[in-house]
């Protein structure tokens, strides 16, 4: 084994990454049958209030940037699977709605983020699943007090 994989096999961030990507894999591999992918089926899941959604509201939720988020409304709406408006009490908020085809595909997405979901918990048990939330949570915290110290908003330990 080369010192590389032998080091990065003891890291929790390699582990962490590894297993994203092979999420997004093999979610995008059932997506691309629908031109889709990964993020394209977390903002359609995103957008089920009938009365549309707020552009500013969708990437807080599903933990995008807002650049990504943009190109890929942008894909979305060009496709026919969602519309835009402005709100008609405030001018400046723009809502995201789903077309007809657009809840389609939504209901697509959620059946293959459950399937995939319930394939993860299917190889877990009930305590291995409860052990899993509480270490991600606790390393949720650690990668936001990173994220303080390395902005500058939390002051260095003397």
């Amino acid at each position: 084994m080369d010192l590389f994989q032998e080091a990065a096999d003891k890291m929790v961030l390699y582990h962490l990454r590894t297993s994203w990507l092979n999420i997004a894999k093999a979610f995008n591999d059932k997506a691309s049958q629908y031109n889709g992918t990964i993020s394209m089926a977390f903002i359609l899941m995103a957008l089920y209030e009938e009365e549309g959604v707020p552009v500013t509201k969708i990437a807080p939720r599903i933990g995008m940037e807002p650049n990504s988020l943009s190109r890929t409304l942008n894909t979305l709406e060009e496709a026919g699977y969602l519309a835009r408006k402005q709100d008609e009490n405030d001018q400046r908020k723009v809502l995201v709605f789903l077309t007809e085809d657009g809840k389609k595909l939504r209901k697509i997405a959620l059946k293959t983020v459950f399937d995939l979901e319930k394939k993860i918990q299917d190889n877990l048990t009930p305590k291995q699943l409860k052990a899993f939330n509480e270490v991600i949570g606790q390393v949720s915290t650690a990668i936001e007090d990173f994220g303080k110290v390395v902005d500058g908003s939390e002051k260095k330990e003397k």
